[in-house]
């Protein structure tokens, strides 16, 4: 009987390990197919926004066109991408915040993702005190019209109440940063993509009214500023409102600790993002300066075909970085590796097909749909295809990279590119004109290829490789105090 006994206990014992192994593999399975299924469906509603989005700005720029004129469009479409460089002051908040938000829920502790949302939310307000009198003093900067290429005095006195306008609406705007950023770390960036929808409907509205009645530079600069800031506050006031009460904001949350893990992380990847604001706003300015505001269009349209593309790559790659962060929290650097291969593989499929397209169809389609204001060169188009398709590979990689902590490395490796790209750009200019805008970036973003892409996988592998397999003991422990 005593063996028998022994017999049953020993064999209640395997039972129960058996149980817990398949807990536990049941519960890591959950985990890969929640981030896989919030990924999806993040990327889904982000493609389908992206894609009404930009119907709305195909139909936006024809009318600003028709309502300003190339001239002042291109001045409006200089001074923006002047003011994107606001951005600098996030300094890496946003994507800080995705991660250590992602990594905290990744572990159940929604009380620290509510401190870091708190924290965050009150470094942004007084970053954007600061952004407001930078951009105040800008516009009354004597250089400041030499810098957009304005040479009429009437032009002059209008791109300065422009920076000033425009300079406010985006600190105004900068406050709700906090919002889409906390709906990307919870995995939840849809409800970002349809807000920002809302809010370019609303401006398209106000854009066929000008039209209609007719509109100042100013009038124009208020109907695309002001309906998305209403819809990012109608966003937060449902997101923290209703859907995610614990973890609303609040001045009692926010600690020291949190800003300097916030910090920590930004330190980096604000390198990474003046990099990256380098890359998408720079070409507007240096043309204005290099060629003349008029210049801008022709340009700045044929790019934004070629940024559609783009984009559908990043909204559907981007939904990955806080997977990636939560992934990496667990250790499941197999998953990591096997969707960040398949993400690349996707990123260059969708350009390559996208770029063919616009540069069959471009010049003919440019010239109806600008009613013959701007007719790009095939060589043009080309270039735009080239530079696009790098570039994506970059913003891909660049998601891995910071999902996996590596941000030193992707900050100042990308600095290097975009001062590559900046520098090439500024020279090249006067010799061959806005071709030398996407040719100095698709040199500086195959640089970004061959070293960035490589690197990332590499360093997977060899994380891969060092983590051990989990011991039976270790996954009952780890089973019984999740549960």
């Amino acid at each position: 009987m005593g063996a028998l006994q022994l017999l049953r206990v020993g064999d209640d014992g395997v039972r129960a390990a058996v149980e817990v192994v398949r807990a536990v593999a049941e519960r890591r399975l959950g985990l890969v197919h929640r981030r896989d299924r919030q990924a999806l469906k993040t990327s889904g509603a982000s493609v389908a926004s992206l894609a009404l989005g930009y119907a709305i700005r195909l139909a936006v720029i024809p009318l600003s066109l028709k309502l300003l004129g190339a001239e002042q469009y291109g001045l409006w479409l200089a001074v923006g991408g002047l003011i994107a460089w606001g951005g600098i002051a996030d300094l890496g908040l946003s994507p800080g915040l995705v991660n250590l938000v992602a990594s905290a829920c990744g572990r159940g502790d929604r009380a620290r993702a509510r401190r870091y949302i708190s924290s965050a939310l009150a470094a942004y307000t007084a970053l954007a005190g600061l952004v407001l009198v930078v951009f105040l003093v800008a516009s009354d900067w004597q250089g400041l019209p030499s810098l957009l290429g304005v040479r009429s005095p009437e032009l002059a006195s209008q791109a300065r109440l422009l920076v000033a306008v425009c300079g406010a609406m985006f600190t105004a705007g900068s406050l709700t940063r906090v919002i889409p950023t906390a709906c990307t770390a919870l995995q939840e960036g849809y409800y970002g993509a349809w807000s920002q929808i809302g809010g370019s409907l609303a401006s398209l509205v106000l854009l066929v009214v000008l039209v209609w009645s007719g509109g100042s530079l100013l009038s124009y600069a208020v109907a695309m500023g002001l309906p998305p800031l209403a819809a990012q506050l109608g966003l937060g006031a449902y997101f923290f409102g209703r859907r995610h009460v614990d973890l609303r904001p609040g001045l009692r949350y926010c600690d020291r600790t949190s800003l300097r893990a916030l910090w920590g992380v930004g330190g980096w990847l604000t390198l990474h993002q003046a990099a990256n604001l380098a890359m998408l706003y720079s070409a507007n300015v240096i043309i204005a300066n290099r060629l003349g505001p008029a210049a801008v269009p022709q340009y700045a349209v044929p790019y934004a075909l070629f940024a559609v593309v783009t984009s559908v790559a990043w909204h559907i790659v981007s939904p990955y970085l806080p997977a990636y962060a939560e992934a990496r929290t667990s250790g499941d650097l197999a998953w990591i590796r096997r969707r960040a291969k398949q993400a690349l593989a996707g990123t260059l499929a969708v350009l390559a097909l996208g770029g063919a397209v616009l540069v069959m169809a471009g010049p003919q389609g440019i010239r109806v749909w600008t009613g013959g204001e701007v007719i790009p060169t095939t060589g043009l188009l080309v270039a735009l295809a080239c530079f696009a398709l790098l570039k994506a590979c970059s913003n891909t990689n660049g998601v891995l990279l910071v999902g996996l902590g590596r941000v030193k490395f992707a900050g100042l490796f990308y600095s290097a590119v975009a001062a590559l790209y900046v520098a090439g750009a500024w020279f090249l200019a006067p010799h061959l004109g806005i071709l030398a805008i996407p040719i100095a970036g698709a040199a500086a973003h195959l640089l970004d290829a061959s070293v960035a892409v490589p690197y990332g996988l590499r360093h997977l592998r060899s994380k891969e490789g060092a983590a051990e397999p989990e011991s039976l003991e270790g996954a009952s422990v780890r089973l019984l105090t999740a549960g």
